[in-house]
Parts: structure tokens; sequence; C-alpha cells
């Protein structure tokens, strides 16, 4: 098992919420922010803490892109996210890792049915995905390569082997 990751520091269990102009700035567009700074705007929820939003942004990026809906008055921080338990911790990594390994195993030689033997690359790649994230992105682009090359029932045959182990997770959630 990996060694156990150092607790979170008070900056990452930061919540921040967004305010009634970055209320208004999700649907209207008017300022001008970068596109990563915009899919922040849109992520933050007044519920998740600041550490479990950099999985969606660049490495290094968080605190600046913070920073920036911060100066617009966009977003707020309103508390301090709870240090989560070992036992919670543990238990979510194990959820993760089955249903990795579940969604592989739906996975496994669907790109080469789809696109022959340049479906081996793909296969390969779900393979060698080491947790959800890594998957669904690498789901991303092959769905639409299957897509391009093989037409829309063969991406709908994909999709579908794999969404009964995400709908799974969405509802444990």
């Amino acid at each position: 098992m990996d060694p156990k990751p150092p607790p979170p520091t008070e900056a990452q269990r930061l919540v921040y919420a967004r305010t009634p102009a970055g209320e208004a700035e999700v649907g209207a567009r008017q300022l001008p922010l970068s596109a990563s700074a915009r899919r922040l705007l849109v992520l933050i929820d007044g519920r998740r803490a600041v550490a479990l939003l950099s999985n969606f942004v660049r490495a290094g990026e968080l605190d600046a892109l913070a920073g920036e809906l911060l100066s617009h008055g966009l977003i707020e921080a309103i508390g301090i996210a709870d240090l989560p338990d070992e036992v919670g911790r543990m238990a979510r990594l194990l959820a993760e890792q089955t249903a990795l390994q579940a969604a592989k195993r739906r996975l496994q030689r669907l790109f080469e049915a789809e696109l022959g033997a340049a479906g081996h690359v793909w296969d390969a790649r779900v393979a060698d995905s080491v947790n959800l994230e890594v998957l669904r992105r690498v789901l991303r682009e092959g769905v639409d390569v299957v897509f391009y090359r093989s037409g829309e029932a063969a991406a709908r045959r994909i999709v579908a082997a794999v969404r009964p182990v995400f709908d799974q997770i969405r509802s444990a959630r």
C-alpha cells in the first residue's frame, strides 16, 4: 500500500463559494477570464475544498486562478473543510480501485474490436490508467477517435460498456 500522504494544509482545506457577482458571471460571461479561471468558477460550489479542485486545473495553476477570481470579487472563502479521517480515505481509495478494475474489465479489447489493430494503443492506455480520472481522460479521447474512425454506433458501444461502472460510482456518492 502507498505510504500515507501528508494531511492537507489549511490553505488546501479552504472552501470557496461564488459571490452574487460570481453567480452572475457564470451566466453572463462578461469578464475577460481565462478558460481555466472560468472552469474553476463553474466548479466552485461552496462544498469542495481547494485540494479537491486541483484535479481540474493544470499543476501549479490553482493558486493563481483562485487569486484571479478573488480579485474580481467572484468567489469568497467561506470556511475550512474538516480533515479527512483515515478510515474514510482508505474506503474511498478501495472503492475507486474496485471501480477502476471493473471498468478496465468491461473495456478489455473493446477498442481493438472497434478500431482493429489501431485499437491496441487505446486498449493499452486503458490498461495503464492508474485511477478513474486518468481513465476518464483516456475514454474522452478514445471515444472521439472511435467516433471519427468507426462512427457513432461504435462510439456508443464503448460508452455503453463502461457506463454502468460510472453510474454506480455516481449513485454511491
